[in-house]
C-alpha cells in the first residue's frame, strides 16, 4: 500500500514538472516574440525618423535672386572743340613796363579786326610817329599794326601828361583766327627804346 502511494506521488510531480516546464518555454517564447515584436517596432520609426531628418536638413541647391538686365548707358557724345575766341588782349603794367594801359582785339564778322586802347603813361606829346605796335613771335614779327598810310599820329593822341586818348583803328584781317595773335607778343616800341612788351591774351566776357 505505501509503494503505490508513493508511486502516485512521484507520477504526480512529475506531470506538474512537465507542466511547469512546457508553461516557461511558452513564456520564453512569448517573451522572445514580445522582445522581438518591441525591436521590429523600433526600428521602423528609428529609419523613418532618420529618413525624415535627413530630408530636413538637406541643404538645398542656391539659385541667385532674378536681377533684371538693365539697358546699358549710352556714351556721352564728345563736345565739340570750343571754337577759337574772337576777342583778344594785352595789358601793360607799369613797372616794369614803362607804358601802363590796355589794347583790345575784336574780330567781325566781315574777318576784319577792331583794334582800340588807351594808356595813361609812358608817351611823349609829339612822338606820334615814333612809336609802332607789333606783333611777334619770339624773334619773328607777325603783323605790324601801324596803318599803311602812316597816319597813326591821326588816331593816336598823346597828352602832355604821358597819357592818351581812346584810339580804334581797323585792320583788313582776322589777327586772332588767320594770324594768330593769341599767345604771342603785342611789343610798343621807338627806334631808341623799348615802352612795352606783353602777351595776347583771350577776352572772355560773361
Amino acid at each position: 500500500m505505501k509503494k503505490l502511494i508513493s508511486i502516485l506521488i512521484l507520477v504526480l510531480l512529475l506531470i506538474s514538472s512537465l507542466t511547469v516546464i512546457e508553461s516557461r518555454s511558452i513564456l520564453d517564447d512569448e517573451e522572445t516574440d514580445l522582445f522581438m515584436n518591441f525591436e521590429d517596432n523600433m526600428m521602423m520609426p528609428l529609419i523613418i525618423s532618420s529618413d525624415d531628418t535627413n530630408n530636413k536638413f538637406t541643404i538645398p541647391e542656391y539659385h541667385p535672386p532674378h536681377r533684371p538686365k538693365y539697358p546699358k548707358h549710352p556714351k556721352h557724345p564728345k563736345h565739340p572743340k570750343f571754337p577759337l575766341p574772337k576777342r583778344a588782349f594785352a595789358y601793360f603794367p607799369s613797372p616794369p613796363d614803362i607804358a601802363k594801359g590796355v589794347m583790345v582785339f575784336w574780330e567781325t564778322r566781315d574777318n576784319n579786326t577792331l583794334v582800340y586802347g588807351q594808356f595813361s603813361k609812358g608817351f611823349v606829346e609829339g612822338d606820334e610817329k615814333k612809336y609802332s605796335f607789333k606783333v611777334y613771335n619770339r624773334d619773328q614779327e607777325l603783323i605790324d599794326l601801324k596803318p599803311k598810310n602812316d597816319s597813326l599820329d591821326r588816331i593816336f593822341k598823346i597828352n602832355a601828361n604821358g597819357s592818351t586818348e581812346l584810339f580804334l583803328f581797323v585792320i583788313n584781317d582776322s589777327l586772332i583766327s588767320n594770324v594768330g595773335i593769341l599767345g604771342n607778343d603785342l611789343v610798343i616800341s621807338k627806334p631808341d627804346s623799348l615802352i612795352g612788351k606783353d602777351k595776347i591774351k583771350p577776352l572772355t566776357c560773361f
